[in-house]
């Protein structure tokens, strides 16, 4: 589909037949062109003094281009002009919130086209956009489309769609106060749940007290890990601040659905660029790109975050320009480092490593699979792991495939993973020396070295972020005030986020079905997101490294089920029925935990290997949210939210308030009590007859003195 015709632009000019066009413009997978007044810089122009020299940029970005994918062509339009280009949409969605027509510029980046789109660069000349491939559109279920409407004032979801994915679909979004398109990525939690084991919803403890009390005072509010892993992403991206990492604009959350909006990135991925570049890149192209991977890295790194799935695929261009800003995305995978402080180095050293099974095999470091010789299996990976990816994205980026693979090897077609796996355990990089390769030959030395610096089987040896970037590769003294100038230059439009009440949000909605499948309605009410929130960070809602990795041992506890299913309450029982008496809809940005109460109690699937971690805590009311005294539950959530300035463009929610729990009766105290009350009635009553009878009495002898 490169350089085939998949779109084209009607021109309409003023004063000439409104349904009949003056002429077409050709618009061909992959590539970019400008229109405007300048004839050298143009495609197609005008002369019209109202139109800038280069005022409209038009560029095609394919994806995977394969039938199962499915993805269409995405067309973009993008004003660099001085006076500005009017937008049309279509879409009636969109027509009945953005007036007439909305303003294009250079802040609210590029728009995604449709068909039927009308661009009105001048009074003279507008352009219609029409596509010959159909974009594909689809709808939310029942619920979502109920829940939608309850922030569409705020944050508009359209039919169209980016992307679909095992957990959900990414579609277009828009900001209805700017108009300025978004990605929305809409998460359906429900098949989560009905696909999930009952044990995973159990307590999963060993020594279980047949005492009630007991129980409930070691219960641990947990979410189970598939579900958790929804949320891991805003979750992390919501404290984050940097031009090479997606920017985070908004989330709604519920029981039942997760709606992220982010900055809509127009330039497609590293793979479509690859492939617009030809298949590869130079040197100085790749350095440009992996520099700036280095400088999203270095700031994960600095944060004790570690992103674990960088690939081609999650690396985003914002434009199909040399040396265009460059988005780390997908954060579904990534992961917080827990601080250690007061504890042995070598217990500290422990709590950093991880070993959860994740990211693309391609591109990740031998030992995530525990196939690291220079690495025991139980003692799992550390955040160096970004680094080996790094190594193996450059290697793609300068010759156009991973290193670590041999399709014409006797096994590959039944087993690829056996034969990349052990490849990467070898770490053979001699074919980086070859003088016969078509590729490596002509390569310089600088990124070979690099390459060679960040893929090494011995950890410690590998480059960290920080010292990758001082790599003679980037910091030589030819190239180095270059590179500083095209990174200014590629990020200076970029700015932070503004600061937004409530960034992440919950929302109500009708109740859940959830309880079909055996499952509470309110699972992810607020409350479970203030209990799961401690012992690792302050407002979050995601496990701690330790309970992911206790949360991969359920599979052990499957033969103790059949205690639970003997009558003994669950998790459920004693945890969440009071929560289902009194939900609580606030936001968890009104989440107050106390950092200095948080312990970090255990490590994470992802932070002690070879010893299980307790699956079960006492809650006091120092370490937990939700405290237990005398069966009852205490909330520890304040009362009332917080003071902000008041924003008419925000929904704010009902303040919290307090709900005392009636006590139930106990009958024989009321008994006592009932007696004390008869007794003290009598008592009264007969305080009251002598005190009319002495009172009858003086009335009398006074009565009787003046008779006398």
């Amino acid at each position: 589909m490169v350089g085939e015709v998949v779109a084209y632009l009607d021109v309409l000019l003023a004063g000439g037949d409104p349904d009949e066009t003056q002429g077409y413009i050709e618009i061909r997978g992959s590539e970019e062109f400008f229109l405007g007044r300048n004839s050298v810089l143009c495609r197609h122009h005008w002369l019209d003094k109202r139109i800038s020299n280069k005022h409209l940029r038009i560029h095609c970005v394919l994806y995977e281009q394969d039938p199962v994918a499915g993805i269409p062509p995405f067309v973009y339009a993008t004003d660099v002009s001085t006076n500005g280009t009017y937008l049309k949409k279509s879409n009636i969605e969109c027509t009945s919130s953005q007036g007439q027509c909305v303003r294009m510029c250079r802040k609210n980046g590029s728009y995604l086209l449709d068909d039927g789109d009308e661009l009105r660069i001048s009074d003279s000349v507008t352009l219609i956009y029409r596509s010959l491939i159909p974009a594909r559109e689809d709808e939310l279920n029942a619920t979502q489309q109920r829940e939608k409407k309850l922030f569409s004032s705020r944050y508009l979801i359209t039919n169209r769609i980016l992307g679909i994915g095992g957990y959900g679909k990414v579609m277009v979004g828009i900001h209805q106060r700017t108009q300025q398109q978004l990605a929305c990525k809409v998460i359906d939690l429900r098949h989560l749940y009905w696909s999930l084991p009952k044990q995973n919803l159990r307590l999963p403890s060993g020594d279980r007290e047949p005492a009630r009390e007991s129980r409930t005072a070691k219960v641990r509010k947990r979410w189970p890990t598939r579900v958790g892993k929804c949320f891991r992403e805003f979750d992390i991206l919501k404290d984050l601040h940097h031009p090479n990492i997606i920017n985070l604009k908004k989330v709604f959350w519920s029981s039942s659905s997760i709606y992220i909006f982010q900055e809509l990135v127009a330039g497609g991925d590293l793979f479509s660029y690859l492939e617009y570049k030809g298949g590869s890149l130079c040197d100085v192209e790749a350095a440009v790109i992996v520099r700036q991977i280095l400088k999203g890295v270095e700031y994960l790194h600095e944060h004790d975050i570690v992103h674990r799935d960088l690939k081609p695929d999650n690396i985003l261009m914002t434009s199909l320009d040399d040396g265009a800003r460059i988005v780390i995305t997908d954060f579904g995978n990534a992961r917080f480092i827990p601080k250690t402080t007061g504890s042995g180095e070598r217990k500290a050293l422990q709590k950093k490593r991880m070993f959860s099974l994740v990211g693309t095999l391609e591109y990740t470091a031998p030992e995530v699979h525990k196939v690291n010789k220079t690495i025991p299996a139980q003692q799992g990976y550390s955040k160096s792991v970004d680094m080996w990816s790094i190594g193996s994205i450059t290697v793609a980026l300068l010759s156009g495939d991973v290193i670590f693979t041999d399709r014409a090897h006797p096994s590959y077609e039944r087993n690829p993973r056996g034969v990349i796996l052990a490849l990467a355990s070898r770490c053979d990089l001699s074919v980086l020396d070859s003088q016969t390769h078509p590729i490596w030959s002509k390569a310089s030395t600088r990124p070979k070295d690099f390459i060679k610096n960040l893929l090494v089987l011995e950890e410690e040896y590998r480059l960290t972020a920080t010292e990758a970037l001082t790599h003679p590769w980037f910091s030589n003294k030819y190239h180095a005030a270059e590179f500083d100038a095209l990174y200014e230059r590629a990020v200076r439009d970029w700015h932070p986020r503004r600061k937004v009440f409530k960034l992440v949000e919950a929302i109500s909605q009708a109740p859940s079905t959830l309880t079909e499948s055996g499952l509470p309605e309110v699972l992810l009410s607020q409350e479970v997101v203030l209990a799961a929130s401690l012992n690792y960070r302050v407002d979050t809602p995601l496990p701690s490294i330790a309970e992911e990795f206790e949360g991969s041992q359920f599979k052990d506890q499957a033969l103790m089920q059949s205690s639970y299913e003997l009558g003994e309450p669950s998790l459920n029982d004693h945890s969440l029925r009071p929560f289902h008496q009194h939900p609580i809809g606030n936001s968890m940005d009104l989440l107050t935990l106390d950092p200095k109460t948080a312990e970090i109690s255990s490590m994470d699937g992802d932070a002690k290997h070879g010893e299980r971690t307790r699956s079960c805590e006492s809650v006091t009311p120092g370490n937990s949210a939700m405290s237990v005294k005398d069966g009852a539950s205490v909330s520890l959530v304040h009362s009332h939210t917080p003071e902000a300035q008041p924003d008419s463009s925000i929904v704010r929610e009902t303040p919290i308030r307090s709900v005392k729990k009636r006590q139930p009766l106990d009958y024989e105290t009321l008994g006592k009590d009932y007696a004390y009350e008869q007794e003290s009635q009598e008592s009264a009553s007969g305080e009251v007859a002598a005190k009319y009878f002495i009172q009858e009495v003086s009335k009398r002898r006074k009565l009787g003195h003046e008779l006398r």
